[in-house]
């Protein structure tokens, strides 16, 4: 009887907690968009489970795989895959939506209808976009809006991180409003999918990444929900700009779709604006910032592989309804703008594809100009005291205020590389040469050992960061120099040339400097360990030797003693010094085995 009302008591207290976490978030603001005449009818057999909630709550992976099945089953228009499984062994699946006879991967990348792949569920808690495609799905297939499929295909994935949709609870997003269960942001192995994009690691990603090549999609939507400050747009969103590498396609995002899907979310009482990120992490005083993000991200790395990209970001603090329903409205747009220009963005991705660059940029900085400019739809925020810390905390006081702010672009190259005419990658480190395939790298195998001369990095110094992010324990700061030499690769190393579409993407992961680069990310560590070893008793002999044999050596020596106090009252560092000038040292260590054919 005791543990049964420690139950009671329990379950009490946490409804409370929910409840007032709920309270403590800013005013919301009132809305009634046309949008909600989206809502099928309780009579409508094909209503989804949230709806049935009024879009207060979402379903559970098994509800919502049954709902789809059935679905599916049901509609000629309808096919659905299952594109991978996950950690704890569940489906991953795609929806494929087409009015075409044939819809294998083969067929509809053939096909000259364009192809749209939106995905929902990366981050499981915010799963907007799984019921908004949900309710589209239905009413193409039972709703009138089969026409939709006229000229283009779409690719939906529901639940991209499927465990972390079943790791749901009330308590899941602190600052978001509904839907009352939700999920969680990482998966099974705390592993953050959208931070997976260059190293490929979670089921969820290797899985979208394998449709990207299977399919080639025209357009790449990722949903998700922010988290941060407070405004009145509640559907934002963009993609990389000037600092991507699709310039092309960026372009018709920016005069083509852009124009027209503000147009569309406006005229059902939706709020559309840019991506926000304020400057000073709190508001937006000190101005937005556009950041480059790295090809971890989906949209950076849709860009690179030349796959034009939409990073959508609905605000976590409309309600659960008004989110969903703007998402459905971008959806059906993007469908729809799919439909009427998508052959002149496959045009823009056709030249994006023949680009060759002479040089790389690696990564970006924030540019130090303050010349631009924005119209901000804000909430207006006030600083007030804490009782809790003696300091300052904002509070967000829900009304609408509309003003100009600096935008901060972040568009100032920090890291450039001329591009080599191919990297080589020897036999041994086959994880890596695994993971450019699996990126769909095009590349050669040796079928016999090949003599080449190429350009090597030697790392100097180097650090390595002291908590590991995201299952690793990544490179810090490190120094380098290039060497010169011929070397022979054995069969099974691999060529892999920068005359190619992921021209760019290859110098991204390869390029020891980028910060999503396979070394950065510790896949070539072993290079840093010491196997070889020499005792004090030998080498105070052999140098002194080496000193009366080479007069070179020993004015480095001298020059080296007088410059660096540091090191001429080192007797571990001399010796070490003098083992590294010595025939018996190991030229392999510290060598980057990713090697550049200039």
């Amino acid at each position: 009887m005791i543990s049964f009302l420690r139950i009671i008591f329990a379950a009490c207290l946490l409804l409370q907690y929910s409840l007032f976490a709920q309270e403590v978030l800013p005013p919301v603001q009132p809305w009634s968009g046309s949008s909600l005449e989206l809502v099928a009818d309780s009579s409508n057999p094909w209503i989804t489970p949230s709806e049935k909630t009024k879009l207060t709550e979402t379903p559970n992976y098994e509800e919502t795989m049954q709902w789809i099945h059935r679905l599916v089953d049901a509609s000629p228009l309808l096919r659905m895959e299952v594109v991978g499984v996950s950690e704890q062994q569940r489906e991953i699946v795609m929806v494929i939506a087409s009015s075409d006879r044939r819809t294998a991967a083969a067929d509809l990348k053939a096909s000259s209808k364009p192809l749209l792949l939106a995905q929902a569920g990366i981050h499981a808690g915010e799963i907007d976009g799984k019921d908004a495609g949900m309710m589209l799905l239905r009413d193409i297939a039972f709703g009138g809006k089969e026409g939709l499929l006229d000229k283009v295909n779409f690719l939906f994935v529901p639940i991209l991180n499927v465990d972390g949709h079943e790791r749901v609870t009330a308590y899941s997003r602190v600052n978001q409003r509904g839907p009352k269960q939700m999920g969680w942001r990482t998966n099974a192995q705390n592993l953050n999918l959208n931070r997976d994009y260059s190293k490929l690691e979670t089921a969820g990603v290797q899985s979208v990444v394998q449709v990207i090549n299977n399919y080639d999609p025209d357009l790449y939507v990722d949903l998700h929900v922010t988290d941060g400050a407070d405004y009145q747009y509640d559907i934002t969103y963009g993609w990389a700009g000037e600092s991507g590498f699709s310039l092309y396609s960026a372009q018709w995002l920016d005069t083509v779709f852009k124009p027209a899907m503000n147009t569309a979310l406006s005229s059902q009482g939706h709020i559309p604006g840019p991506l926000m990120f304020a400057f000073n992490d709190r508001d937006f005083s000190e101005g937005n910032t556009e950041f480059a993000f790295s090809p971890r991200f989906s949209e950076t790395y849709g860009d690179l592989r030349h796959t034009p990209s939409i990073l959508v970001e609905n605000h976590s603090l409309k309600p659960y309804d008004q989110r969903v329903l703007g998402t459905y409205v971008f959806l059906e747009e993007a469908l729809q703008l799919m439909a009427q220009y998508g052959k002149s963005l496959q045009k823009k991705r056709i030249k994006d594809q023949a680009v060759r660059l002479d040089s790389v940029t690696l990564a970006y900085e924030l540019s130090p100009s303050l010349e631009d400019s924005m119209t901000l739809l804000g909430i207006k925020s006030r600083m007030k005291p804490s009782q809790i810390t003696n300091g300052e905390y904002i509070a967000w006081t829900g009304t609408p205020v509309t003003e100009q702010i600096v935008v901060r672009r972040m568009n100032k190259p920090a890291k450039v590389v001329k591009m080599p005419q191919a990297y080589w990658v020897p036999a041994e480190w086959q994880a890596v040469i695994g993971k450019l395939l699996d990126h769909g790298v095009q590349m050669e195998v040796l079928t016999e050992s090949r003599s080449v001369q190429v350009s090597s990095y030697v790392l100097d110094e180097f650090t390595m960061s002291s908590v590991p992010f995201e299952g690793h324990v990544r490179c810090g700061d490190f120094s380098h120099h290039r060497v010169t030499s011929d070397k022979t690769y054995r069969k099974g190393s691999v060529r892999v040339t920068t005359d190619q579409p992921l021209g760019a993407l290859v110098a991204l992961l390869l390029e020891p400097d980028s910060p999503d680069s396979f070394l950065q990310w510790g896949y070539f560590h072993s290079i840093f360990s010491r196997t070889e070893y020499i005792e004090e008793y030998v080498i105070e002999p052999m140098a002194e030797q080496m000193l009366a044999e080479d007069e070179e050596l020993a004015r480095r020596f001298a020059e080296k003693k007088a410059k660096d106090k540091e090191f001429a009252e080192s007797p571990r560092a001399i010796y070490a010094w003098f083992y590294a000038q010595s025939p018996y040292y190991d030229e392999a260590w510290k060598v980057y085995p990713v090697a550049r054919e200039e």
